[in-house]
């Protein structure tokens, strides 16, 4: 027999206690009990510091109305439309299969918090998706955005005016 091959059965039966021994009895090494216990623990406190830190975007009233006089919120919205609304309402949100979102008139509310929720939930007896699923909140707030900085401008060919007139343009 080749001596390396004694030496590492040599070697094998001297580290085999050891290993043993430190593992079981001294602890040298964390059990998978322990192991889980700390991890469990880290994320509960991780969970606890997400929370205290408030909702992750901030999409109240007051905020939404603030971000359509936001350069940045309101380009970064037209992007957001241009992938997900335009294809319904219009490049210019003029109106196609969806209704006209430049004029005052508005199916389901012409508020901030309100184009905000429709974003959200869809309105799904007309074929609007819920976008809250697929878009983030910041992205449906820049959505929000774009939408307000387009009311009160006028497209080509707009389509007709649908639902009640809303004051706040």
């Amino acid at each position: 027999m080749p001596g390396w091959w004694t030496a590492l059965f040599i070697a094998g039966v001297l580290f085999a206690p050891v290993y043993l021994l430190g593992i079981n009895v001294f602890g040298f090494v964390d059990t998978y009990e322990e192991d889980l216990a700390q991890g469990q623990a880290d994320l509960a406190a991780r969970a606890a510091a997400w929370a205290a830190s408030g909702p992750a975007f901030e999409t109240d009233a007051r905020a939404l109305k603030r971000y359509a006089d936001d350069p940045l919120m309101v380009a970064a919205g037209a992007e957001v439309f241009a992938g997900t609304c335009a294809s319904c309402h219009g490049a210019e949100g003029q109106g196609a299969i969806g209704p006209n979102l430049t004029d005052a008139y508005w199916l389901h509310g012409g508020a901030p918090e309100e184009i905000y929720e429709v974003l959200n939930v869809g309105v799904v007896s007309k074929g609007m998706p819920a976008w809250g699923e697929l878009l983030s909140d910041e992205e449906r707030a820049q959505a929000t955005a774009y939408i307000q900085s387009i009311q009160g401008t006028t497209p080509p060919n707009p389509k007709p005016r649908e639902g009640t007139r809303y004051e706040g343009i």
